[in-house]
C-alpha cells in the first residue's frame, strides 16, 4: 500500500500557533494541558485545541427529557388493568333482593339478587332465566347453581364461591370474578373473567362454546382439555398437564406467566403469543411434553424455561428458550427471572447540544463515537445530498467525565477527507473514510487522550482498498475494515507493512456495512439481495461463520446498518426492517423488532415512519436511533418497548458508554444525553 502523509511541515505561511496558559513546568497535569488553547492551520488541515477556543460550539443544557414511557412490560397490562378494575368495582343493587340463610329462591330473567357482605348463603338458587347474582358474602352449602344462557354472576372483592358449592356455567352465561372462587364441577361452557382469583379443583374440559379470560391468577388442578380459547393475560398453573384440541388455543399475552408443573401437555391446536412484548412459560421437571401435533405449537414472542428437549419445527422464530424473562411480582403472578433493569425509573437528561463543524462552507455530519478514558472521540463527514462529493471531514475530542459539564477540547479539521468512522487503540486514533481518490484512513498518536499539539505531522493518512472506508476496528496490531462500493467488502489490514491487505473475507463491497466486536468475538454485516448476511468469528478471526437471513430482506438498502454487541448478542440496525438481535454461539435470530409495525391498542405508535439507522446497547437497554420518529428504548433482554423520546432533529446515529448516550442529528449537530 502507499502511505501519503499529509503535508504538514511548519511552514511559516501556513502555520499560524497560539498558546495560552502555558506551564514552564516539567510535569503538566491534564487539568492544565485541558486549558492551553492554540491553533495550528497549513493547506491540508487545521487543528484547534483547548475548550476556551472550542467552548462556542457547546450548548450546556441539563434539562430532563420527555421520556414518553409505555407500561411496564413486565408486568401484563391485563394483571395491571385487573387490579384497577377490582379496587374500582362498585356493585349494582339496585332492585336487588337479598338472598339469606338457606332458603330456596328461584332467578327469572330480569330478576336481580344478591348475597350480602359478610354472610353465607347455603340454601338453593333455580337461575331460569337471564338474571344477575351479585355475591359479596359467600356462596356456601352442597345445592347445584347451573347458570343458564344469559345469566351473570358477579363475585365481589368480598365475594367468594366455596369449594362446597356445585357450580356450573352453561352455554351463553358469564362468570365476573373481582373476588375468589372455587370451580368443583368439571366443564366450563359460558364466558369466564377472571380479575381476581379462580381455582378449578376437577379435570376439566373447556368445551367449545367457553371463552376465559384470566386477567389474574388462575389454577388448574386437574387434567385440563382446551377445545376453545384459553387466554392468559395474567398467571396461569396447571398443576396436571392439558391437551389443546384442534378448535382450541392458549392465547398469552405481553408480561403474562404461564406454570406447567405436573402431568403432560399435547398440542393440537396453539399456544400464542400475538402481542408486541414476551409472555413466559416455565415447564418444571416434574411435568412432561408429550405429542405435539401442531408445527408450530408455540408461535409468537414465548420464552419457553425448561430442561425438557422441544424440537425446533415446533416453536417458530419468535420464539425463545431459557431466556429467564423476567415478570414482575404482584398481588396475582409470582416473579420470575431477574430485575435488573427497573423499566419504572429509567429517565434521560440532555447534558448539552453540539453544533457542527464547518469546513468549507460545509456544516458536517457526526458517524461514529468511541468513548476511551473519559474522553470522548467523535467522527464527522460531508452529507454528499447537500454538498455535492466534497470531501471535507473532521475528528474532535470531548471531555466527559463530567457528565453534567462535558467540555469540547480539540477539532481536527482536514480540507481533504472525511470521516465514516472511528477507533482508539493503543493511544492511537484511526478514523477511516475517503475522499475523491478513494478510502482513506487518518492515524494520529495521543498523548494522555489528547492530540499532539505541537507538530502537525504526526497525523498521517493511508490509502486503503476501495472508493470509501466504513468503519473498522484494531486488535493485536492488525486493522479489520469495512469499505464499499467498487473493490470493497471487509478486510484485514497490517499496519506494520503500510496497511497492505493480508486477507479478504467479503468482496461485494456495495454490500458490506459494518463491523464490531466485544473484546471475544467480531461481527461483519452485510445486506444482500436475497436477505441479511451475518459473519461471526473469534476477535482474531478465527473459526468464521457465516449466516443468511432471507426474512430480513431489506427494501432500504442504502443505510448505515451499524451494528453494536454485548457479551452474548450482537444487534443490527436494519432501516426498514428495524432491529434484530442474534446469538454470537450460533447466529440464531432471537429477537426482532419494526418500529413502523408497532401497535398499541391497535393505534400505530410511531407514526413518522423512520428508519432504524443505529443501535447502541448498554446493560439493561437497547436504543435506537430511529430518525424522525426520535430514540425508541427496548428492553434488551424481552424487546419490550420501555419507551421512546424525541429531540429537535431527526436521529441518525446513537452511542452509548457508561450512562451517556451520543445521539446525532446530521447536520444540526450532536446530543449528549444522561441516562438516569
Amino acid at each position: 500500500m502507499i502511505e501519503n502523509k499529509l503535508k504538514l511541515g511548519f511552514l511559516a505561511a501556513s502555520l499560524l500557533i497560539t498558546v495560552a496558559g502555558c506551564s514552564s513546568d516539567d510535569n503538566v497535569d491534564a487539568t492544565a494541558s485541558q486549558e492551553e488553547s492554540g491553533v495550528l492551520s497549513n493547506s491540508e488541515m487545521k487543528l484547534t485545541y483547548g475548550s476556551k477556543l472550542l467552548g462556542n460550539y457547546m450548548s450546556l443544557k441539563n434539562s430532563r427529557i420527555t421520556f414518553n414511557r409505555f407500561s411496564d412490560a413486565s408486568q401484563s397490562q391485563a394483571v395491571a388493568q385487573a387490579l384497577k378494575t377490582v379496587n374500582s368495582y362498585q356493585p349494582d343493587l339496585t332492585n336487588a333482593v337479598a338472598l339469606t340463610g338457606n332458603q330456596w329462591y328461584t332467578i327469572n330473567s330480569g330478576d336481580k339478587y344478591y348475597i350480602p357482605a359478610n354472610t353465607t348463603f347455603t340454601g338453593g338458587i333455580n337461575f331460569n332465566g337471564a338474571g344477575t347474582l351479585i355475591i359479596l358474602g359467600n356462596l356456601g352449602g352442597s345445592n347445584w347453581l347451573n347458570v343458564p344462557n344469559g345469566g351473570v354472576v358477579d363475585v365481589a372483592p368480598s365475594g367468594n364461591i366455596q369449594s362446597t358449592a356445585n357450580f356450573h356455567l352453561n352455554a351463553g352465561s358469564t362468570l365476573n370474578n373481582y373476588g375468589n372462587v372455587t370451580y368443583t364441577t368439571q366443564t366450563v361452557d359460558g364466558t369466564v373473567n377472571n380479575f381476581s382469583e379462580l381455582v378449578f379443583t376437577q379435570q376439566l374440559s373447556l368445551n367449545g362454546s367457553s371463552v376465559v379470560n384470566n386477567n389474574c391468577s388462575m389454577v388448574f388442578n386437574g387434567f385440563t382439555q382446551l377445545n376453545a380459547a384459553l387466554n392468559n393475560g395474567g398467571f396461569a398453573d396447571f398443576k396436571a398437564g392439558f391437551h389443546i384440541n384442534g378448535s382450541g388455543n392458549l392465547v398469552l399475552a405481553t408480561g403474562s406467566l404461564t406454570d406447567i408443573t405436573g402431568g403432560n401437555i399435547t398440542v393440537d391446536g396453539k399456544i400464542k403469543n400475538t402481542s408486541n412484548g414476551f409472555a413466559r412459560i416455565d415447564i418444571s421437571n416434574a411435568a412432561t411434553i408429550g405429542n405435539m401435533n401442531a408445527t408450530p405449537a408455540f408461535e409468537g414472542k414465548i420464552d419457553i424455561n425448561t430442561t425438557a428437549t422441544i424440537y425446533s419445527s415446533k416453536i417458530n422464530s419468535d420464539v425463545t428458550l431459557n431466556a429467564n424473562t423476567f415478570i414482575a411480582s404482584n398481588s396475582c403472578t409470582p416473579q420470575r427471572g431477574l430485575a435488573a433493569c427497573d423499566d419504572s425509573v429509567l429517565q434521560f437528561t440532555l447534558a448539552a447540544t453540539v453544533q457542527s463543524p464547518t469546513v468549507n462552507g460545509a456544516v458536517l455530519s457526526a458517524t461514529d463515537v468511541k468513548v476511551v478514558n473519559g474522553n470522548a472521540y467523535v467522527s464527522y463527514h460531508t452529507n454528499d445530498e447537500v454538498y455535492g462529493d466534497a470531501a471535507n471531514g473532521s475528528v474532535r475530542i470531548f471531555n466527559v467525565q463530567n457528565q453534567q459539564a462535558a467540555s469540547l477540547t480539540a477539532q481536527a479539521d482536514f480540507n481533504n477527507a472525511e470521516f465514516n468512522g472511528i477507533d482508539v487503540s493503543g493511544s492511537k486514533v484511526y478514523a477511516v473514510g475517503g475522499n475523491n481518490a478513494g478510502s482513506r484512513l487518518m492515524t494520529t498518536p495521543l498523548t494522555a487522550g489528547a492530540f499532539n499539539t505541537n507538530d502537525l505531522s504526526v497525523f498521517t493518512t493511508h490509502k486503503l482498498p476501495s472508493i470509501t472506508g466504513k468503519n473498522s476496528f484494531v486488535h493485536n496490531n492488525m486493522l479489520w475494515l469495512v469499505a464499499g462500493a467498487n473493490n470493497g467488502g471487509f478486510f484485514k489490514l497490517d499496519p506494520a507493512n503500510g496497511f497492505a491487505v493480508t486477507d479478504q473475507f467479503y468482496s461485494q463491497g456495495a454490500r458490506a456495512k459494518y463491523v464490531a466486536q466485544n473484546g471475544t468475538y467480531q461481527a461483519f454485516f452485510a445486506v444482500e439481495g436475497s436477505g441479511a448476511y451475518l459473519r461471526i468469528a473469534n476477535i482474531d478471526g478465527t473459526n468464521p461463520q457465516e449466516y443468511r437471513y432471507p426474512t430480513l430482506a431489506q427494501t432500504v438498502q442504502d443505510g448505515k446498518n451499524v451494528i453494536t454487541m454485548d457479551d452474548e448478542y450482537v444487534y443490527v440496525a436494519l432501516s426498514d426492517k428495524g432491529v434484530a438481535k442474534f446469538s454470537l454461539q450460533n447466529g440464531s435470530l432471537v429477537s426482532h423488532f419494526v418500529p413502523n409495525d408497532y401497535r398499541v391498542n391497535g393505534s400505530k405508535v410511531f407514526k413518522q415512519n423512520g428508519y432504524t439507522n443505529g443501535v447502541a446497547v448498554n446493560d439493561c437497554y437497547l436504543y435506537l436511533a430511529n430518525g424522525a420518529d426520535g430514540v425508541i428504548v427496548l428492553n434488551k433482554n424481552s424487546f419490550n418497548v420501555v419507551g421512546h423520546f424525541n429531540l429537535a432533529e431527526s436521529a441518525n446515529y446513537i452511542y452509548a458508554d457508561n450512562g451517556l448516550l451520543f445521539v446525532a442529528t446530521g447536520r444540526n449537530g450532536l446530543n449528549i444525553i444522561k441516562i438516569n
